[in-house]
């Protein structure tokens, strides 16, 4: 991917920390690698902004404390920092009636719910600014007619995880956390 667009103009540079995981979601493989993957290879196929592949460096400084100025040593050659919290991850079943009656079966549906706290820094000033701060979160339905899928044998990276239930609904919130910071990249290097 290059750093500039076909008429010449400079993208935005962007570091990608690796997602922080502080859910306890057991899993065959890292979910902080998936994501954070993922993410950068969308970002950099807008063709929009330049990225780095994810800075993988843990941060002795808290990146969504208040103290800034940390990150304008640690990202130097970059305008922007984006850092990625996976703060829920969890699959519920969903229940009929009341919520304190649930129906429990081997062929319940169930919801696949995640939530990603996402940080976008801007360093190109003399101090570093916050251009966007929230919680995404997403919710992802998988009805009971779906055979269960033993995420031991069919992982992240393999042909037949992107047609898995965890594959869709990660792919579902991966699509709007790229929105949402390209979005916002984008218009704060536009000012």
């Amino acid at each position: 991917m290059s750093l500039y667009h076909e008429d010449g103009r400079a993208k935005p540079a962007v570091a990608v920390a690796s997602m922080i995981d502080t859910t306890s979601f057991d899993c065959a493989w890292s979910l902080s690698e998936e994501i954070t993957s993922m993410v950068v290879d969308k970002i950099a196929h807008t063709g929009k902004i330049f990225v780095q592949s994810s800075v993988d460096s843990p941060f002795a400084e808290n990146p969504f404390g208040n103290d800034l100025a940390w990150m304008k040593r640690e990202f130097q050659n970059q305008e922007f920092v984006v850092f990625l919290e996976l703060v829920e991850h969890n699959m519920t079943p969903v229940t009929r009636g009341k919520k304190s009656q649930p129906i429990y079966s081997q062929e319940m549906a169930s919801n696949l719910n995640s939530a990603v706290r996402v940080r976008v820094i801007d360093l190109r000033g003399h101090t570093p600014k916050i251009v966007l701060q929230e919680m995404i979160r997403d919710s992802y339905y998988i009805p009971k007619m779906i055979i269960p899928v033993n995420y031991n044998e069919i992982v992240w990276g393999s042909n037949e995880y992107q047609s898995t239930p965890m594959g869709i609904a990660h792919h579902q919130l991966i699509q709007e956390i790229v929105t949402r910071v390209s979005d916002y990249v984008l218009l704060a290097k536009s000012r």
